[in-house]
């Protein structure tokens, strides 16, 4: 449908480029805004800066007011603006409204509340008769009530104008005028069916119209007819007629509406002053233009917000959808008209919700709101949509828009606005740096506000200013601390008037008689005005504040600072919509305080506040050295720790070199330096460490290291001077390097095949990585690790980049880093998923390698370590020197206040350097035997157990140091909750066979701090012997490759028996077993991991496709054990769809029903493709990069791994901390059986066709002591399985307490209905379809309950008788 609109328009190309308008002067402004589609709009109001109020026009009171605010009341409201040099009076929407008195769902988007007239200003209204005149006083009576009564209000100007109706010289005058004749005439596309609809609903008592009898007799009238509207039957006409008088009524009163609104337009222009009105974007489903319009409307959908922040479960707000393509057909002709009639009483106007033209969320009738989605549901779309109907809206009239784009709002549409010329909304309270929490979230400057925008202080639905201050203490302190302001409340004098007592019961009665410090209030007012927005438009009652109640004076405000609030959003209540301002118009008319003090607000002198004392924060004026002193001192300094520490006064540098002789620190001024400034001989060497110490450094100093020693390769001895290397203990990376050939400690270009035999001379030192000292100190607040149980752990294996870099809520300047990973989007999906630890792929910064850079590619994964203690730059938003550790210490903080902890992905086994045609970068040359493993009498090469050229000497005292002090500092300063060790096994080659006993195992196991995190290996690496999965030693998990390979082969068919299967779900006791001390807890689950197909592709390829990585497809594994379930890739077959999507549910069930510890890979659980690719490691773009955008599939599959996982959670016999037993109390803790009903025999556990099995995992058959020494009781649970390709009979088994079997969850989406309700007997067969798992839980039906019941009852009366 949009792809049609669009062919339509052939304005429409790209979306616009970001507009650098953030600090143009008016001159650039004015000339940008007057060369776009609402320049005339613009030529008519002036680009210039306009200053105005918001008023809701029933809340405005004159002496002679009836009780509410009316049209006319707008001239001296007028007059008013013009005395203080305003130019604009804004208004809630004027549109005649339903019942429920809200504005924004208007009885007709046409018609005027004929609530506003102000009677005795109509024509010959001094005729009035004696019933006339009682209504006049009876409403004038209500001028003194606090609120609007609209219940009385309507009924009596109701009555009032059918008595003024019949007066003779009204219908003699005025019904038979020309004018009135050609307002019917200029107004027939709507008036007449408004008229019609009001009078048929009073006719229906009020009802809906779907309830009326006429309207399905002109429904069946126009369906027999095959007509498009009800308007086009006879039976339509029909009704005209016959209501024809009736209609009179409402057809008149609009009539009246349009002479007094124009009128005030026309005089308040006389005055300089533009009225400004309010378009909401949808109307009331209760309306006379969706009943007679209906094809313009989706009758099946509701508008609504997503779940997010502000309503987990989302918002449906009850009103239909536009059908944008029969708006279309029919020329957008309801919105022209629309336009053109709001036009006769607005120069500018407000347009509602304007997101809602590019995209809406649609919830689907009968449904949740969490269960709609967007429409279009291509983003692509949204653009061009919104500006297709926005243009046409703009070609309608002549008005100037203001857009209303608040809230969650696509960055696309905001420039897409720009473009278009409509100004946005700027609430200055809710204008912040929200992503950055690290730094408070501070309040953007009014002066970075774009000029094509509307700066305010509050909105008809929030809190006024003063209510704000009273109510959001933690935000209104937030904004002193922005301001340098203390905190206070300002009390009113005396005591409040009667008329208040009965509000000090309300549910905030402690602010009654309060509000915020005048000085304040008035400065707060002052920013906004002076922000580069064009328009500053506030609530009149803001500038009422200004004059609270004293002693001496009333005041202008009431004392109850909750009835100056207009609406409260999400409630229904008589509060809402019924403000009425405490003075008259003319009181502040005659006010020269009030006067004074709003024009002073326009001013640029600060209030006379109080301000905090000043501060001077600890900062640093640079983040790198500058031109540093010709001469530095030099101090002896330390050998420990090793790197480069800042103790407050000056720099501490300690090199380890076993081998070298001498060492040179090399001070760098900036990235940009081609050579040191400094190359300072570090004066002492104390056990094998070269150190120094320097006053005259701070934090940001770049720097790296030259070592002097022999080169003689064939010795393993590679030391060369002419390279400056990056410190092995780099916090933090000041330069990433540049490939050159110089980086190479050879000659790269020699054509000898021993080339690495001969030293390169060039110096590296303008392409060399460089190092920054760093200052450590950080606010961690009362962060402290969520501290996890193994028992209850759910690792998320994550990429830090790929897992926000597309995510639509996080700001597109911190997607892909640390801190859009704790961006609050991605938190709230995490925890809605259920995930207790996030698991990072490797964080330390890394390199990428030249020929994988010579493809065009990148290391995405980034095994390939740089910098051990360094958080990798790539993954920082500010990109900064001392930027990469402040913010990856902000995520981990944020992700532990959430009870999420963190586990780092860690890469030991070898470095980036390569083999001896490797690069050198830092351990080669500072020293290269002592670091890397070597083959006793031929050091010139290396041992590679990676497949990545070399591999860390383990057995070298310091090399173990390196490596504890790395995690140490990752665990003491980072404050992260553990590790997966990358290819653990090479770490545990003491010398070449993996040895459990090895001095790496040693150390970690004695350390009292790396003891006590979570320590996860990947028991494998790429050389023989090196697969270990169930040999490493107690404190240690695993990747548990056995239950992966054995899962995916029993699902996908490959021969797995039953016998292997129940023994990976039950903990693989054969691989941990109980006598070295493990337990199933030692075993990480998990079905798919970044390394290898992806669950959707697991089920969808059987062959790798990897030609995007550049090998020809060889990289990779070959064998995956998938199936692809009769077609390679993605197809349209809903059959083969729907098999996959039933196989990753059962990977999903099966996972978070097996004992141990499950590990899911992100992405699975939004159905994420790697287009069958399963060596990702150089793929930074979409083939990795997570798409949040869900189809329904998708989004049910999300939620069904969410319940998993909540199930899991929730029964404590899937949480147990030791191995099955057997038996327990002569309760078995868990009992198999095959559909007919038997325990399996030995054929059956080994025979690999038979693939159907049932088991009970009895919660009475727990041995865990909680920590208060209780017994863990948890629900039993039945699993019946069945991975045959035909649908499979159960008899259900019989449990001993009697109770029947309820189903709780099933991968089988055609129980989806029944899960949760239906119950099934012992005995009874269950059939259970092909591919599928179905999960019941213990139920006692009701009618067995009261049997049970009175059964005791019956015993009891029996031995009373007794």
């Amino acid at each position: 449908i949009v792809s049609n609109m669009l062919a339509k328009s052939t304005r429409i190309a790209k979306p616009a480029p970001q507009l650098p308008i953030n600090h143009e002067d008016i001159d650039k402004t004015e000339a940008r805004l007057l060369k776009g589609p609402t320049s005339e709009a613009w030529k008519k109001v002036g680009v210039k800066h306009h200053y105005g109020i918001c008023v809701p026009l029933f809340g405005l009171k004159t002496e002679q007011s009836r009780g509410i605010g009316e049209f006319l009341d707008l001239l001296p409201l007028a007059d008013f603006c013009e005395s203080i040099k305003m130019d604009v009076i804004q208004m809630l929407p004027l549109n005649d409204i339903n019942t429920d008195n809200s504005p924004f769902s208007p009885i007709s988007c046409f018609a005027l509340n004929p609530m506003f007239l102000s009677m005795e200003k109509l024509p010959h209204a001094d005729q009035a008769t004696e019933e006339m005149k009682k209504l006049m006083a009876d409403l004038q009576g209500l001028n003194s009530a606090l609120r609007v009564d609209w219940v009385s209000v309507r009924e009596k100007k109701e009555k009032w104008m059918r008595e003024y109706l019949k007066l003779q010289t009204v219908k003699t005058s005025v019904l038979t005028s020309q004018e009135y004749s050609s307002f019917k005439e200029s107004n027939k596309y709507w008036l007449p069916s408004y008229s019609l609809f009001y009078t048929l609903k009073r006719k229906n008592n009020l009802a809906g119209w779907v309830d009326w009898p006429e309207t399905k007799e002109l429904d069946l009238a126009a369906k027999d007819g095959k007509l498009s509207s009800i308007q086009e039957t006879k039976q339509y006409q029909a009704l005209t007629k016959e209501y024809a008088e009736a209609m009179e009524f409402y057809q008149f009163q609009q009539y009246c509406c349009d002479l007094q609104l124009s009128a005030a337009k026309k005089y308040a222009e006389s005055k300089g002053v533009w009225l400004k009105g309010d378009v909401p974007f949808l109307c009331s489903g209760d309306s006379a233009d969706v009943w007679v319009h209906r094809d313009l409307f989706q009758q099946g959908y509701s508008a609504g917000a997503p779940p997010d922040m502000y309503s987990k479960d989302g918002q449906d707000w009850g009103l239909p959808l536009y059908n944008w393509s029969a708006m279309d057909l029919d020329n957008f002709t309801w919105w022209k008209q629309r336009l053109q009639v709001a036009s006769k009483y607005y120069t500018l106007y407000r347009i509602d919700h304007i997101v809602g033209f590019y995209r809406v969320w649609a919830v689907p009738k009968g449904k949740k709101a969490s269960e709609g989605g967007y429409q279009p549901q291509d983003k692509a779309l949204w653009i061009p949509q919104g500006e297709r109907i926005l243009r046409i809206m703009l070609d309608a009239s002549k008005m100037l828009p203001i857009g209303e784009d608040l809230g969650s709002i696509p960055k696309e549409v905001y420039l897409n606005l720009q473009k278009l010329g409509i100004c946005g909304t700027r609430v200055l309270r809710w204008e912040r740096m929200w992503e950055n929490k690290e730094q408070g979230q501070p309040f953007i400057p009014v002066a970075d506000y774009i000029p094509d925008s509307m700066s305010t202080v509050s909105t008809h639905d929030s809190e006024t200013l003063p209510l704000w201050w009273l109510l959001k203490q933690d935000e209104a302190k937030a904004y002193c601390q922005h301001r340098r302001w203390s905190y206070r409340v300002q009390d009113l004098k005396g005591q409040p008037p009667k008329e208040y007592q009965y509000h000090l019961e309300n549910q905030n009665q402690k602010i009654v008689g309060k509000t915020m410090p005048v000085p304040y209030l008035q400065d707060i007012l002052r920013e906004a005005n002076t922000s580069s927005s064009l328009f500053h438009i506030h609530l009149l009652s803001e500038y009422l504040a200004l004059v609270p109640p004293t002693t001496d004076e009333e005041g202008l405000i009431h004392w109850d600072p909750n009835l100056e609030r207009v609406n409260i959003p999400g409630t229904v209540q008589s509060s809402n919509w019924s403000y009425r301002m405490r003075p008259s118009i003319s009181t502040i008319n005659q006010h020269q305080v009030l006067k004074d003090l709003m024009l002073k607000s326009r001013e640029s002198v600060q209030a006379d506040i109080s301000p905090l004392p000043e501060r001077k924060p600890h900062v640093y004026e640079r983040q790198y050295s500058t031109q540093l002193p010709t001469k530095l001192r030099v101090l002896p300094g330390r050998s420990y720790p090793l790197g480069a520490t800042w103790d407050g006064a000056g720099v501490n540098f300690a090199v380890f070199s076993e081998n070298g002789y001498k060492a040179y620190l090399c001070l760098f001024e900036t990235p940009e330096s081609k050579t040191e400034s400094h190359r300072i001989l570090m004066p002492e060497y104390d056990d094998f460490v070269h150190h120094c110490y320097l006053p005259d450094l701070r934090p940001g100093q770049l720097y790296g290291y030259r070592i002097e020693g022999d080169w003689d390769p064939l010795n393993g001895l590679r030391f060369n001077s002419n390279k400056v290397l990056l410190d092995p203990y780099a916090k933090s990376i000041g330069r990433d390097l540049q490939w050159h050939d110089s980086l190479f400690p050879y000659n790269i270009q020699s054509p000898s095949p021993h080339k690495y035999l001969e030293m390169n001379t060039e110096d590296n030192s303008s392409f060399c990585p460089l190092a920054a000292v760093v200052d450590n100190s950080f606010t961690w607040g009362n962060d402290h690790p969520p501290n996890v149980p193994w028992h209850r752990t759910v690792i998320y294996e994550a990429h830090v980049k790929a897992l926000s870099f597309q995510h639509p809520d996080v700001p597109e300047h911190i997607r892909g880093t640390y801190a859009g990973l704790c961006h609050e989007s991605i938190i709230a999906h995490l925890k809605k998923l259920g995930v207790t630890a996030i698991e990072l792929e490797p964080i330390h910064h890394h390199v990428d390698e030249k020929p994988i850079l010579d493809k065009g590619l990148v290391n995405h994964w980034g095994y390939n370590t740089l910098s051990f203690f360094a958080p990798d730059l790539r993954y920082c938003a500010t990109r900064s020197v001392l930027g990469a550790v402040h913010e990856f210490k902000t995520m981990v903080r944020v992700l532990h206040s959430h009870g999420i902890e963190v586990i780092l992905d860690v890469v030991y086994n070898h470095t980036a350097e390569g083999n001896h045609y490797g690069a050198m970068f830092n351990l080669k040359g500072c020293d290269n035997l002592a670091y890397y493993k070597t083959p006793e009498g031929d050091p010139a090469y290396y041992f590679d157990y990676t497949g990545c050229g070399n591999s860390l000497n383990v057995r070298h005292p310091r090399v173990l140091q390196l490596i504890m002090d790395s995690l140490r500092y990752w665990i003491q300063e980072m404050h992260v909750d553990g590790f997966r060790f990358d290819l653990a096994s090479a770490l545990a080659r003491q010398f070449h066979d993996v040895d459990k006993l090895s001095a790496f195992f040693d150390i970690i196991h004695q350390d009292p701090v790396i003891s006590r995190v979570k320590l996860i290996a990947e028991p494998w690496d790429c050389s023989s012997g090196g697969y270990q999965v169930g040999n490493f030693p107690v404190l240690w998990t695993e990747w548990n490759g056995r239950y992966r390979d054995s899962i995916r082969g029993f699902w996908n068919g490959k021969g797995v028996s039953l016998g292997e299967f129940a023994t990976r779900v039950t903990g693989s006791s054969d691989l941990y077993t109980a006598e070295s001390g493990r337990s199933a807890l030692s075993s990480i689950n998990f079905v798919t991991c970044h390394d290898g197909f992806n669950l959707l592709d697991l089920v969808s390829y059987n062959e790798k496709h990897n030609d995007d990585n550049g090998e020809n497809n060889n990289d990779g594994a070959n064998d995956n054990h998938s199936y692809n379930h009769g077609c390679e890739g993605s197809t349209d077959d809903s059959g083969i769809n729907e098999f996959r999507w039933r196989q990753r549910a059962n990977f999903v069930a099966t996972l978070f029903l097996s004992l141990g510890v499950p590990m899911i890979l992100s992405g699975d659980e939004l159905s994420k493709t790697q287009n069958g690719n399963n060596n990702t490691y150089c793929q930074d773009n979409e083939i990795t990069w997570l798409d949040w955008d869900l189809y329904d599939d998708e989004d049910e599959f999300l939620q069904f791994t969410s319940k998993m996982i909540k199930l899991r959670k929730s029964h404590a016999v899937l949480n147990r901390r030791r191995h099955l037993k057997g038996e327990v109390n002569g309760v078995k803790d868990v009992t198999w059986y095959m559909p007919e009903g038997h325990e399996p025999s030995y054929d059956d556990w080994h025979n690999t066709t038979k693939q159907a099995l049932g088991f009970v995992m009895d919660g009475d058959a727990i041995v865990d002591l909680s920590h208060t020494g209780q017994v863990h009781k948890g629900e039993t649970i039945l699993v019946l399985v069945n991975a045959q390709f035909f649908d499979v009979n159960f008899k259900l088994p019989a449990h001993h307490s009697g109770k029947h079997w309820q189903l709780l969850i099933s991968t089988d989406r055609a129980l989806k209905n029944q899960c949760g309700t239906s119950v099934f007997q012992p005995s009874s067969s269950f059939t259970l379809k092909d591919h599928s798992i179905s999960i019941f839980h213990l139920y006692a039906p009701i009618n067995q309950s009261r049997a049970n019941l009175f059964r005791s009852v019956n015993l009891r009366k029996s031995q009373d008788s007794v």
